[in-house]
């Protein structure tokens, strides 16, 4: 509990996802302005695919609140010596950092449809909200990603880079490698920032490869928490 009121205090006080979700917001509504000459329900599909080619880049602000900076200025030592166990405190900043970045999505949903709704446009919010529930494991996949490298690299800085590079260079990198240099028909399946973008309303073969990496994630992070040096 107090480790919560900590970070709630860093997260009010500080302000420190401030910037973080001031940008998220300028996007948000610049993608809602963008289709605004297309007002059509419709539409309301290619709002959330324009939404989802950069929303995975701002679960960089609250994982570096939960895992960077803690590790970073070694904050989390002190919870460790008071608590003597780690696993509930990697199971709070898990559940923290999924909820945080979660929350992050559904601002950014709700804003766009928001202000396309201001802008005399349709909104099929019945769409957008399947879309985000058929979405949710491969966002929950994407942030345990992050929490993975936040908590394997020892500089925030390589950390950011790998996430960064991962998220806007792997699907196509590795789709070039299997299909033009390998010529090996690689499964859709795996290309989950793609699959993210064609926002589908049904479970499909990218929701279990999703699930599945969930499943390593979770367990590499924690197997690298149990095992850090904290000095």
């Amino acid at each position: 509990m107090n480790y919560l009121k900590a970070d709630l205090y860093r997260i009010l006080k500080e302000r420190k996802l401030l910037l973080s979700l001031s940008i998220l917001f300028g996007l948000s509504l610049l993608s809602a302005f963008l289709l605004n000459s297309t007002p059509s329900k419709e539409e309301s599909t290619t709002l959330i695919q324009l939404l989802t080619q950069f929303l995975p880049l701002f679960f960089l602000a609250p994982t570096n609140l939960l895992f960077g900076e803690d590790f970073h200025h070694r904050t989390i030592n002190n919870l460790i010596v008071k608590r003597q166990e780690r696993t509930p405190i990697f199971l709070y900043k898990i559940l923290t950092n999924l909820i945080i970045n979660l929350l992050y999505v559904l601002f950014s949903y709700s804003l766009a449809s928001l202000f396309r709704l201001l802008l005399g446009g349709a909104v099929d919010s019945e769409a957008i909200w399947s879309i985000f529930i058929h979405q949710l494991p491969i966002y929950i996949c994407i942030i345990l990603l992050a929490s993975t490298l936040f908590i394997a690299f020892n500089k925030i800085n390589q950390a950011y880079l790998s996430f960064i590079l991962i998220v806007l260079l792997f699907d196509n990198i590795l789709n070039l490698i299997t299909e033009n240099i390998l010529h090996l028909p690689a499964p859709k399946s795996i290309f989950l920032f793609i699959a993210l973008q064609n926002t589908d309303t049904h479970w499909n073969s990218s929701t279990i490869t999703a699930c599945l990496f969930t499943i390593i994630y979770l367990a590499s992070s924690y197997y690298l928490f149990k095992k850090k040096e904290l000095k």
